[in-house]
């Protein structure tokens, strides 16, 4: 849908009824009621920051719920547990619909763009994420004192970019997940240290969205 034929006016029982079917279609049904609010209120404040900031190109809120909540919520059944690092977060995709579900999970959103930066910490204050931090800065310049138990990344840069801007934060008990789109199979290609992981592969299947692909790998402590 074009931003011309965009819905301005779509109340939140549109918004819960189009998330709850997805959320069925995704085998989600844990996700409880409070839950499912939290997530349509961090979308009104997207679109509200997104009048001035320009957080993301999709301006309806129903093409929001598959676009956002459910491309970033179909990772959820794979994400172990531990403490995760959300690489180039943006508006905190997929780091706040996932932080949001599992709450006694520790985030960390790493985002350097200011804006975003400042729209993360809005929503942390305003859901009262007790469990998410924003690391305002780089994936390169993101040192933290414990390497994180999971990477997780949507969309952020190609595979082996992604690689090489974590590859300090991968250490032998990181779980690295990689959300992609059409085109993965070009990235693996491009990607040299590939050959030297053992990467699996996971359909994601998510309604109203082209086929979506989780790529995990751990990196071995012998792994050159």
């Amino acid at each position: 849908m074009t931003d011309s034929m965009a819905r301005p006016e779509v109340s939140s029982q549109d918004l819960r009824v189009h998330l709850n079917a997805g959320l069925a279609a995704l085998g989600l049904d844990r996700v409880d009621a409070e839950q499912r609010n939290l997530l349509i209120r961090y979308l009104a404040l997207m679109q509200r920051w997104n009048a001035t900031h320009n957080l993301t190109a999709v301006r309806d809120l129903l093409e929001m719920v598959a676009r956002h909540l459910l491309d970033s919520l179909a990772v959820l059944p794979f994400l172990p547990e531990g403490a995760v690092a959300d690489i180039g977060s943006g508006a905190g995709l997929p780091g706040i619909p996932l932080a949001i579900c599992r709450p006694a999970q520790a985030f960390t959103l790493v985002e350097p763009a200011a804006k975003r930066v400042a729209f993360l910490r809005h929503v942390i204050a305003d859901l009262g994420l007790t469990n998410v931090r924003v690391a305002a800065q780089s994936s390169e310049d993101y040192h933290p004192d414990f390497l994180p138990e999971v990477i997780v990344s949507r969309a952020t840069a190609p595979l082996a970019r992604l690689d090489a801007m974590t590859r300090h934060l991968q250490g032998p008990h990181t779980q690295v997940l990689a959300h992609k789109g059409p085109g993965v199979e070009a990235e693996l290609a491009d990607w040299r240290r590939a050959a030297t992981l053992h990467i699996t592969h996971q359909d994601l299947v998510i309604p109203d969205l082209p086929p979506r692909l989780l790529l995990s790998w751990r990196v071995s402590v012998t792994t050159p």
